[in-house]
């Protein structure tokens, strides 16, 4: 993209952006009392500033004591607006989901949904880790009301009960990371059907996630009866990606695949699709068959580098444990003492 149009896809956010600068340094001016002689306070002394402090400003000569309480907490508000501005507008216009299915040869059909997906995964994990600094940037001991309140909403959002700032921040930094883009594209192939389900042609849905309330998706054909989920419906494909990381990030089925990617962090690890995948035991009712497909998928079309002796087999790396697989037991019948248990596949 050349800088011409940089500049205009995102005016509307530089131009926001402009103007709250422009307002912290107009508001941020030094202050002169009515001799014209400037004001000036460190700026540690005004980020501690209490009100009591304030109401004794005036043994040590400070004028203008409410404005200069203000002032100490506008670097940090205005870097939160400036953050959530950036947010809000860190929307850049989804190329609508192609028509996979008048693609008749197969690996152009492959390579063409995964050109189309490699953007999404990517913008959906870089709104991840524009928000990962969002919160590594606030200060739990000196939170605004701004602070606070995203906070909770966050917290809420991804399911923490700490109420303690300094906990939600550590909870959250744990749960909020970025998925492997190998798992997303494996994931989404396989859910979609390669992109050309009636969920995905009709309602954005890459990933086959639910709803819960009347009209919100589309009624599977082959609901049981009595059911009242639907198939969610996206504004687009790329709302559909941000939906499936925030669930793997948030959801407690997913917690195991959160382990999983915190002690290959801890271990200074790639965090890897095959290793994370282990952690989709919930995701469909197939079980280790349907990690046992998605990791064919991420090795057949070679979506990541493909390790023969995988750490994962070794019971000396510290994370192996986390992705060892429990087959179920397969059964057979036995013409003389009926059914009996065969060893693990």
């Amino acid at each position: 993209m050349n800088i011409v149009a940089f500049f205009r896809q995102y005016a509307g956010l530089i131009g926001l952006v402009i103007v709250l600068i422009v307002a912290f340094l107009l508001k941020n001016t030094p202050v002169r009392d009515s001799a014209q002689s400037i004001v000036t306070v460190p700026t540690k002394q005004l980020m501690t500033l209490t009100e009591s402090t304030v109401s004794n400003a005036s043994n040590a000569g400070l004028t203008h004591k409410p404005d200069m309480l203000t002032r100490s907490v506008s670097i940090a508000n205005v870097a939160t607006r400036i953050s959530h501005a950036i947010e809000s507008q860190f929307n850049p216009k989804v190329m609508p989901l192609p028509k996979f299915s008048s693609i008749v040869d197969v690996k152009t059909k492959k390579m063409t949904f995964f050109k189309y997906l490699e953007i999404l995964a990517d913008t959906g994990n870089e709104k991840i880790l524009h928000l990962r600094a969002e919160i590594g940037r606030i200060n739990p001991q000196r939170l605004t009301s701004q602070q606070h309140q995203r906070l909770q909403r966050l917290s809420k959002s991804y399911k923490i009960k700490a109420t303690e700032p300094k906990e939600q921040i550590r909870l959250l930094l744990h749960k909020i990371n970025i998925i492997p883009q190998a798992l997303v594209l494996a994931q989404a192939a396989n859910e979609s059907a390669w992109g050309t389900s009636r969920f995905a042609t009709q309602g954005n849905n890459l990933f086959g996630q639910w709803c819960f309330s009347v009209g919100c998706g589309l009624v599977p054909s082959g609901r049981p009866e009595g059911a009242s989920y639907e198939v969610r419906k996206f504004k687009d494909p790329q709302a559909s990606v941000d939906a499936y990381i925030r669930n793997l990030n948030s959801h407690g089925s997913y917690k195991e695949l959160r382990h999983i990617r915190a002690c290959l962090i801890k271990n200074n690890d790639a965090v890897s699709a095959r290793a994370l995948s282990a952690g989709l035991k919930s995701y469909s009712t197939r079980g280790v068959d349907y990690i046992d497909d998605i990791r064919s998928m991420i090795r057949t079309n070679k979506l990541e580098p493909w390790q023969k002796n995988w750490w994962g087999n070794d019971d000396q790396h510290p994370c192996s444990a986390l992705v060892q697989l429990i087959r179920p037991i397969a059964m057979t019948e036995d013409p003389i003492h009926g059914i009996t248990p065969l060893e693990n596949k």
